[in-house]
């Protein structure tokens, strides 16, 4: 269930931002105006500012804090925070389970204020640009009211829904022409207050070199409300950790807290800290000869380590065990096809790794993996960090 948002603008230009200036551990802020819908369902002038902190422990776990403050043109304002986890093992080949969790608190200065947690356990299977998840939703949230305004009666409201979720994705990169496509379709069913309401929604991303582009279109389908709703949301990377970024959007009631649907139009600039690294080679393996001719090197620096294995997009995620060098670097050599992959190492069959330096996404299961292109002869850009020209 989407949190109903005070000024809704401010994800989307968070997400068009992210897109730009993703890291593994940073913060954001993000400055921005133009008009939003409040949760009484009056619509003026807004500004906001939206801070926000990601941290990531391991590569399996992640972490994000936000807050969000907003004043209307009319005189009104509103505060909110969040925060949020996401967990993600690995289970058999291709499978994982994953649990999503996060909660919100909103107060304004119109006498409305909630808070609401969601969770989203699920099993979830990936194989090269493919994905697929199913689990249970489950959300709660109290809202209090101290003066009219809502379809509610004044004092306190408690809600909660379950109910089953599932949905799919495709994700397409190129590294040489830097240029990430992703899809998603998200299905999700529920029963706040006792009717029974389902929202389905696409949505697509583009992310080509400065530019960033995200939209989503929905369907929400309930005995007493039938209505699309969607947005998009645009950036633009102006130099390291600065970015401008617009968003547009039209979002249906929020059946938990009681507040109502708005749209909501904002521009501002996006700045951050922590950008990514300088990619760098490698590590190289001591006193072992070069990998032989169709055969592609992946390896980490890991000399505390007692056992690393490799797993990938390119087998399912099944793991591979590598060799130690006198040096501490652990080395295999694979018979890799030629495409785009996603990999990343297990130390000791407990944490992930991806090699530092090298170009790396978050996977959107609260993990991080390395890319690795396996190109024809013509293409000889740079790639990602293990590099190697497939005859």
């Amino acid at each position: 269930m989407a949190f109903n948002r005070v000024a809704n603008s401010c994800l989307l230009l968070t997400l068009a931002a992210s897109r730009l200036v993703a890291q593994p551990a940073g913060a954001q802020l993000v400055l921005g105006g133009g008009t939003a819908t409040d949760l009484r369902g009056v619509r003026s002038g807004a500004w906001s500012a939206a801070p926000s902190l990601n941290l990531q422990p391991s590569p399996a776990f992640s972490l994000g804090f936000g807050g969000r403050a907003t004043r209307f043109t009319e005189g009104e304002w509103s505060l909110g925070g969040s925060g949020g986890a996401r967990l993600r093992l690995p289970v058999a080949a291709g499978f994982g389970l994953s649990l999503a969790a996060s909660a919100e608190a909103i107060r304004t200065s119109y006498g409305v204020s909630y808070l609401s947690a969601e969770g989203l356990p699920a099993l979830e299977w990936r194989r090269g640009a493919v994905s697929l998840w199913g689990g249970a939703h489950g959300a709660t949230a109290k809202t209090a009211l101290d003066q009219g305004g809502l379809p509610l009666a004044q004092g306190t409201l408690t809600r909660s829904s379950m109910g089953p979720a599932f949905g799919a994705g495709l994700r397409f990169a190129s590294l040489l022409r830097q240029r990430v496509v992703e899809l998603s379709y998200r299905d999700e069913h529920s029963r706040p207050a006792g009717v029974a309401l389902a929202d389905r929604s696409v949505g697509v991303g583009l992310t080509q070199g400065r530019l960033a582009i995200s939209g989503r279109l929905g369907y929400r389908d309930a005995a007493d409300e039938r209505r699309w709703f969607g947005g998009g949301g645009i950036g633009v990377h102006l130099a390291q950790g600065v970015a401008l970024v617009a968003s547009a959007e039209s979002y249906p009631a929020n059946r938990l807290t009681g507040t109502v649907g708005g749209r909501s139009f904002s521009a501002g600039v996006a700045l951050s800290v922590g950008g990514p690294r300088r990619l760098s080679g490698p590590p190289l393996p001591r006193g072992v000869p070069a990998a032989a001719q169709g055969l592609t090197r992946l390896s980490l620096a890991a000399p505390e380590a007692q056992r690393v294995e490799v797993a990938g997009d390119w087998n399912a995620w099944r793991y591979v065990g590598l060799a130690r060098a006198a040096n501490g670097v652990w080395y295999v050599d694979l018979a890799i096809p030629r495409g785009v992959y996603r990999y990343a190492f297990r130390i000791d069959g407990t944490r992930w790794e991806v090699p530092k330096g090298v170009a790396a996404v978050n996977d959107g299961f609260g993990g991080r993996s390395a890319w690795l292109t396996i190109s024809g002869p013509a293409e000889t850009a740079a790639q990602s960090a293990n590099r190697k020209e497939a005859p």
